[in-house]
């Protein structure tokens, strides 16, 4: 498949503001990623918070500058690009955010909120402004009536539709998701990934989808990857591949099982997280890993494939 997106070492340190009495640290955000997402497909990014996977996001829209590593959309290298020539890529890689009660300018009317990527772009819709705003609240299942209200009048989910309309205005290719359902009731996300399906098929939209949620993510995506404090530690080339690294198996062992009957036994994760300011030599996940040996402490593994399925562990299940 051709890739839409490639991105190679992709890494991201912020460090932060020195003093008389203290050094500055650098902070290890998103250290070495690299993954291809093809046209069409949908990729999931699963972790615990703080792993990187909201930073991740910004630095592939260059919403934050990268510290290292490549960024290329549909063969341009993006980090070549001018901030004026990336203002117009983006136009083709939208994204949705994870709060829809902050993500719309609380004094806009859904119209103007729809048409604000239009301004920002210095284009014209297609048709006219209330044809195409109609259009687009259709298009996410919402009522071109809705047109004149304000957001305090829309429910979550409503308004979570609105940033969606508002990601596809310009017709994008990518849409990255950064955690669109974490704030929406259960019901509600059921609700915005079936729309998610629909438009991916309706529209040929690629995504990047990144929650904390690894059931939502199995249901939803194509391929995974599972990160842990910053790093890529397994990707998974489909949804049913069996969990390789400690970390991925105790993910799904914390999720639900649809079926009530089943009881599983969730063994809790031991241990502190180390700080992203002081990470320790060896596998981040060592401390509080059950199959960590001596070298877990001391290498780093490297993010090895086999058939497609690759794992960042000296001791792989």
């Amino acid at each position: 498949m051709t890739a839409l997106l490639e991105v190679r070492n992709l890494s991201k340190q912020f460090t932060s503001a020195g003093g008389p009495f203290r050094k500055a640290r650098a902070m290890h955000a998103v250290n070495d990623v690299s993954f291809d997402l093809p046209k069409g497909r949908v990729i999931g990014v699963v972790g615990e918070s703080g792993c990187g996977k909201s930073t991740l996001a910004r630095l592939i829209l260059r919403l934050i500058e990268p510290s290292a590593g490549t960024l290329r959309f549909d063969g341009q290298d993006l980090r070549a690009k001018s901030p004026g020539e990336m203002r117009r890529l983006r136009a083709r890689m939208q994204m949705v955010f994870q709060d829809p009660y902050s993500a719309i300018d609380p004094r806009y009317t859904i119209a103007r909120a729809v048409l604000e990527p239009f301004k920002v772009q210095g284009q014209k819709p297609t048709q006219l402004p209330a044809e195409e705003v109609a259009a687009l609240l259709s298009m996410v299942g919402l009522s071109p009536g809705l047109a004149s209200s304000y957001p305090h009048q829309l429910s979550g989910g409503q308004k979570q539709r609105v940033g969606i309309a508002r990601a596809l205005a310009l017709r994008p290719s990518l849409l990255v998701l950064d955690e669109p359902t974490a704030s929406l009731d259960v019901s509600v996300q059921a609700q915005i990934i079936s729309l998610l399906q629909q438009l991916r098929d309706e529209l040929g939209l690629t995504f990047l989808f990144i929650s904390h949620d690894l059931r939502l993510v199995r249901y939803f995506c194509d391929e995974i990857l599972v990160m842990y404090l910053g790093r890529v530690v397994e990707a998974l080339p489909d949804t049913d591949a069996a969990a390789r690294h400690p970390y991925t198996a105790t993910l799904r062992e914390s999720t639900f099982a649809v079926d009530p009957k089943q009881r599983r036994v969730i063994t809790p994760l031991e241990g502190e997280v180390p700080s992203p300011f002081d990470l320790p030599p060896g596998c981040a996940f060592a401390d509080r890993c059950r199959h960590a040996r001596a070298i877990c402490r001391t290498d780093t593994p490297a993010l090895v494939a086999h058939d497609g399925h690759a794992v960042a562990c000296h001791n792989p299940l």
